[in-house]
């Protein structure tokens, strides 16, 4: 897919891999509509966007919010026209089991990602349809494939995600739209600073693989965008524990676990 003159809604656009993919789109000739909740670190990419050159639009959004996705994507759509391109990357969620979750934490992960993505998707896709085109990009975590100990519903929300994307790409089934689903390995950003005690929790064995940069994850889903691939994962490190994980996939959770957070007592 050719991305110069596209318009590419991006969710979580304020920071980390939504602020970085928001840019590379721009830099490759895109007009990316800019979606989150906080509006100062928007609009400050945006102009960061102008500044080199592209165009950028940003729309303060609650992702969680049915109504309010629906009103702005109205907006969106008078104002900027119908997009070619959806990133959902709108995501929160700490590392913690399921007994240190309370009720209303998991509501709010399960919100973001995967009802951000809902609502994201069901608020274009009409207009996407009329067009017969356009990706649907979906970001999600290695949890979605091989969870660790200690997230319960942090996994699950992810887990929820690749649902998402793989029941969408059936749906879509020639309407000329696709979907892509994008696992990027541990990023480096403010998330494990804004939830202590997460990085912890990450099973030691999975500690050797690389922490990315959101630049680089950035770069990987230009790529797979303008190669119409359906997944990437990175790094490879990663792609490599997926492979052993479909063929032997007791010994991979016994590694995970083994290496992973314990109960205490």
């Amino acid at each position: 897919m050719k991305i110069n003159h596209t318009i590419a809604v991006v969710t979580g656009a304020s920071s980390g891999i939504g602020a970085a993919t928001a840019a590379a789109l721009a830099g490759k000739g895109a007009q990316v509509v800019l979606l989150a909740r906080s509006a100062a670190p928007l609009q400050t990419l945006a102009a960061e966007i102008v500044a080199a050159g592209g165009t950028a639009h940003a729309y303060p959004v609650d992702l969680t919010d049915a109504a309010a996705v629906a009103a702005v994507a109205g907006r969106v759509l008078a104002e900027v026209g119908p997009p070619d391109i959806i990133i959902n990357n709108a995501g929160v969620g700490r590392f913690l089991a399921i007994d240190e979750t309370a009720a209303s934490e998991a509501v709010t992960m399960m919100a973001a990602p995967y009802f951000a993505a809902f609502y994201t998707t069901h608020a274009f896709l009409p207009a996407m349809l009329k067009r017969r085109r356009g990706l649907i990009v979906n970001i999600t975590s290695p949890a979605s494939r091989l969870p660790w100990p200690g997230a319960t519903a942090y996994a699950a929300a992810r887990w929820a995600m690749r649902g998402f994307n793989e029941s969408l790409r059936a749906d879509l089934f020639r309407t000329g739209l696709r979907t892509m689903l994008v696992t990027p390995g541990k990023v480096k950003s403010d998330y494990f600073a804004n939830n202590p005690g997460s990085e912890e929790r990450i099973p030691a064995i999975a500690r050797i693989s690389k922490t990315l940069t959101p630049a680089e994850v950035a770069a990987a889903i230009i790529v797979g965008i303008e190669k119409n691939r359906r997944s990437v994962v990175l790094p490879r490190l990663i792609q490599v524990v997926f492979v052993l994980h479909a063929l032997f996939p007791r010994t991979v959770e016994l590694l995970v676990n083994l290496t992973g957070w314990r109960r205490k007592g």
